[in-house]
């Protein structure tokens, strides 16, 4: 432990804690191999699962079965390791693959597939916009897919002078998901609720004399001004109007008769 292992690790706490070190000697020995043999493939950045099989022969060591723990131990940071983690893929479809280009990112599955199929179907636009590749987001869980979206999205989708819309739940947290989006991505693309989208869904309400759902309870109420200040007056008091008479209108009021 003392004259045995690769200098990068810092042996200090193993050697005051010593029967930990009889657990751990296995794994400590064959990182403190990797370093001395292989440290020249740090130089490439990989998944942490590849880069955990690679020192440990164990795919699911790193990240579930105590690599990080004793990279913890060994004062060893896991950006010396230089990996990445894996997301959910990206699920989209691009009727082209021009740029730049229109994308729009749906919260809900139902209407990312009828609007694919809308497309699909010889069809270019969406509420008049022109609309060139759907993105599938799954509610909050666009925030982890969207992490990586320069590592796992082609080339044309990230061109910076594309226009980004997104299109969700007309309530509470579907405001919300797409003002997290906004921080995220303000400073690199241009992003925007899909106007055209949710006033189809406010004018089919009103014009249908619709029964809307009511509020899910337990909803994160603090919004922000950056949805609706994209919104004209009328608008925007129809949308305040519904969501403080605790109603919201589902992304599924639209179908592919709308669009």
């Amino acid at each position: 432990l003392s004259y045995g292992i690769n200098i990068q690790l810092d042996k200090t706490y193993y050697i005051n804690n010593i029967n930990r070190y009889k657990d751990d000697r296995k794994f400590i020995l064959s990182l403190s191999k990797f370093l001395n043999e292989s440290i020249n493939l740090l130089n490439i950045q990989v998944s942490a699962n590849e880069r955990s099989f690679q020192i440990w022969q164990r795919e699911k060591f790193l990240n579930r079965e105590g690599g990080k723990r004793i990279l913890k131990n060994l004062n060893l940071s896991l950006e010396f390791l230089n990996i990445y983690d894996t997301t959910q893929p990206l699920s989209y479809y691009s009727y082209s693959k021009n740029s730049p280009q229109k994308m729009l990112i749906l919260e809900n599955k139902d209407t990312f597939y009828s609007m694919r199929k809308h497309l699909i179907n010889g069809n270019s636009t969406i509420f008049g916009e022109e609309i060139s590749t759907l993105i599938y987001g799954g509610g909050k869980n666009i925030y982890r897919t969207f992490e990586d979206f320069e590592l796992c999205a082609e080339p044309y989708l990230i061109d910076k002078k594309n226009e980004i819309l997104y299109l969700g739940d007309l309530d509470y947290e579907g405001i919300i998901i797409y003002e997290g989006l906004y921080k995220i991505f303000k400073d690199d693309f241009n992003i925007k609720p899909f106007v055209k989208g949710y006033e189809s869904m406010i004018t089919k309400f009103t014009k249908e004399n619709i029964s809307l759902p009511n509020t899910k309870d337990g909803q994160n109420r603090n919004i922000g001004q950056v949805f609706l200040m994209e919104f004209n007056d009328a608008y925007r008091a129809n949308i305040m109007n519904i969501l403080t008479s605790n109603k919201y209108i589902p992304q599924e009021i639209l179908n592919i008769s709308d669009f």
